[in-house]
């Protein structure tokens, strides 16, 4: 009975989707020309020191940066566009985001209108641009951070629901040892 017990349990821990007590993460903000950031564990703590690979969307290599003391690095990129950040925190822990630095939308406006009168500065559109991206980055950056450090923490219903598993299991086995021994005809 044991035995069936323990080939039972081995396969079960087979079956057991991937912990992600120690998934990292890497939540990264453009403020003006800076994109800045920190990488952190699901679980709890900073990857101090790790590498991150700065590319262009085709793979080209941009920059390597080092994580300091608190996880956290800044990087201003030679030039305004898009970036893929890639944190390798050690142990095959790794994270990536996507970044634009350029401000511009990603298809422009089909029905934008040039004004005639040369009273306008010709980089008025880019300045405005660049201070509405400022200012709601400025406003949706705590709320962005807020939401990455939710997603990875153990909810109340992760902990019922694993409760329940242990207890649904614990039954299983109860019956199966009673209607062996014949007490649960």
């Amino acid at each position: 009975m044991i035995r069936r017990f323990a080939v039972t349990l081995a396969a079960l821990v087979c079956l057991v989707l991937p912990a992600e007590a120690h998934r990292l993460k890497l939540f990264a903000q453009v403020t003006g020309d800076t994109v800045a950031g920190y990488g952190f564990y699901i679980g709890g703590g900073r990857p101090e020191g790790a590498e991150i690979l700065v590319t262009k969307p085709d793979g080209t290599e941009i920059a390597r940066l080092k994580t300091g003391k608190d996880g956290d690095f800044t990087f201003t990129p030679p030039t305004p566009g898009r970036y893929r950040l890639t944190l390798a925190g050690g142990d095959g822990h790794f994270a990536s985001t996507d970044v634009s630095t350029d401000g511009t939308p990603a298809a422009p406006s089909p029905t934008a209108v040039t004004p005639s009168t040369s009273a306008i500065p010709a980089d008025l559109d880019a300045r405005i641009a660049k201070a509405v991206d400022a200012a709601v980055a400025r406003q949706i950056g705590p709320l962005m951070e807020a939401y990455d450090a939710a997603d990875g923490r153990v909810r109340f219903n992760d902990l019922i629901g694993g409760l329940g598993w242990i207890m649904g299991l614990a039954g299983l086995w109860a019956w199966f040892r009673s209607r062996r021994s014949g007490h649960g005809s």
